[in-house]
């Protein structure tokens, strides 16, 4: 790509940056939530969420969520001048601050409709629009700009060193025609410049629909609701190890489908059936017909253990090549939350179906303990994880991995998918002030099964190697450092080093093709939304 691409970008960032939104305080002008969305899917991902068991979830530079915390003479000026309560509008900046999500379908603005909210967040003038008698429109979006300094890594461990620039655009509107139906669209432009090697899959997609579907109240219950949806639509769940929009790519994961959805305070399920979406750069993206994907989310909020996800999920692909065809079956669980001061992310699943007409059985689990010290300066909190997943003696027949955020889990650096693996990790994470979050992560890697080979981050053997030599594949360090410049933008710098094991230096020896040497990765990241 050539840099004329980005001058439209940044300058609709600087734009963006620099506008100054009218305040909305009168609550008759703002029209409120409707239903639909005050019971939409909830986004339990990593550092957006406030329940205490969630945030035993690492914490991860893959969203933009703030957790700025305003000064309390701010707020008690506020409400002393407004009439309101200093504590509810301490509550409503923070609902303005927590307001955009990972899936900007689950966005949520009613902050909006409260007479005492008297902030000016960039983008406010842009929601909660009267369209009509009866409905409500939402526009908004997010800029994001990353550069990347790889060495050795590119796009896997391979000896190949690049310096590059993406730039990433989501435009979103979001219509609520009445209280049980609304309309929500979302485009997306991604580019990538500056780089001498060719970008890889997820790094470009010029203006294509992310998503676009229509949200309907099916019934009520005496306890929630059920909803249907119907077209495209990313998915996200749990904790994205198995199903994610992968937010950290520069473009995003999405589906084409149907979902029906319950929502109530105790219980989640969700039922979809859906199609991957296939990415074409020169024409519109489509369903590919060769796969599905479907499956059973549902998730328990009321358990004295925390959180507990059960679900089932089916991926099938009749596609031809070295990776298919398949028809796989998982079976999972997942629970999350604090006992005695001791936190806990446990998951596991058991995945068995056909592959290549063999019978494939394969498993995953993770074992998460740690503990944060709230007490102590920096409120410094310590996870140790143990990562496992199978491998085969029939190359790609151990764990498949679905369609994971890899990257939140098995190292920054994206060397590694889950299958055939053994990842011992520990995590620090602190805070020195409330703008900023510091993260370091330390992974061990090793082969699970001897007679397989280790997989890239796209779920594809490492080209060149043989089962042969060692089962020890190397360590990597993360170093992340975010802040959050205002509620809706921040900024991130991260290093990671990842130093090579005995399996790759066994391998060059057999194959002088195979990269055997260290690898290193620098990246600063920007964001706004709007």
């Amino acid at each position: 790509m050539t840099h004329s691409r980005t001058s439209w970008l940044a300058a609709l960032a600087v734009c963006l940056g620099g506008a100054t939104p009218f305040v909305l305080n009168a609550q008759d002008l703002v029209p409120p939530q409707s239903a639909l969305l005050e019971n939409a899917p909830v986004t339990r991902v990593l550092d957006e969420a406030i329940s205490p068991s969630d945030m035993l979830i690492p914490a991860l530079p893959i969203s933009t969520t703030s957790n700025v915390e305003y000064a309390e003479s701010t707020m008690m000026e506020a409400a002393d001048a407004s009439g309101c309560d200093p504590k509810k509008v301490a509550e409503l900046k923070k609902k303005a601050a927590s307001a955009y999500k990972t899936l900007y379908y689950d966005n949520n603005f009613s902050y909006l409709c409260d007479p005492c909210y008297d902030g000016c967040l960039l983008g406010e003038d842009l929601k909660r629009m009267c369209v009509g008698d009866c409905g409500v429109l939402d526009i908004g979006g997010e800029y994001r700009a990353r550069y990347h300094h790889e060495q050795n890594m590119k796009p896997f461990l391979n000896g190949v060193d690049d310096n590059f620039l993406l730039q990433r655009l989501r435009l979103f509107a979001n219509y609520e025609v009445n209280e049980n139906i609304r309309i929500y669209g979302e485009m997306l432009h991604a580019v990538s410049e500056f780089e001498t090697a060719p970008p890889r899959p997820i790094d470009e997609n010029y203006w294509e629909m992310q998503n676009l579907f229509i949200d309907a109240k099916l019934m009520e219950t005496c306890d929630g609701a059920w909803y249907g949806r119907v077209g495209r639509q990313e998915l996200l769940y749990g904790s994205q190890r198995l199903v994610s929009p992968l937010d950290w790519a520069n473009i995003r994961r999405t589906f084409d489908g149907l979902k029906a959805f319950y929502r109530s305070d105790a219980l989640d399920i969700d039922a979809f059936a859906t199609r991957p979406v296939r990415k074409s750069l020169n024409d519109w993206d489509s369903s590919n017909l060769d796969q599905s994907f479907y499956g059973v989310w549902s998730t328990y909020k009321k358990s004295e253990l925390g959180t507990i996800d059960l679900y089932w999920l089916g991926y099938e692909n009749n596609g031809g090549g070295a990776a298919g065809p398949f028809r796989y079956q998982t079976f999972g669980s997942r629970v999350n939350g604090e006992k005695h001061s001791i936190l806990y992310d446990l998951e596991g699943a058991y995945q068995f179906g056909e592959f290549q007409n063999n019978d494939h059985n394969a498993g995953f689990f993770t074992l998460g303990f740690g503990h944060q010290f709230k007490e102590m300066c920096w409120k410094p909190k310590v996870m140790v994880y143990y990562d496992w997943a199978s491998g085969d003696a029939i190359p790609r027949d151990g764990f498949n991995q679905l369609f994971p955020l890899a990257h939140a889990y098995l190292g920054w650096m994206d060397l590694f998918a889950r299958n055939n693996i053994e990842d011992i990790n520990v995590q620090l994470t602190a805070k020195p002030c409330d703008p900023w979050t510091l993260i370091v992560w330390y992974h061990i890697f090793n082969r699970q099964n001897s007679d397989d080979v280790p997989y890239t981050v796209t779920n594809n053997p490492y080209p060149g190697t043989t089962p042969a030599g060692s089962r020890y594949l190397g360590q990597e360090i993360d170093f992340m450092a975010k802040c959050q410049l205002t509620p809706r933008s921040d900024i991130i710098f991260g290093y990671s080093h990842f130093f090579t094991g005995t399996y790759f230096q066994d391998q060059n020896a057999i194959n002088p093709n195979v990269f055997d040497g260290d690898a290193d990765f620098f990246y600063t990241q920007f964001s706004v939304q709007f």
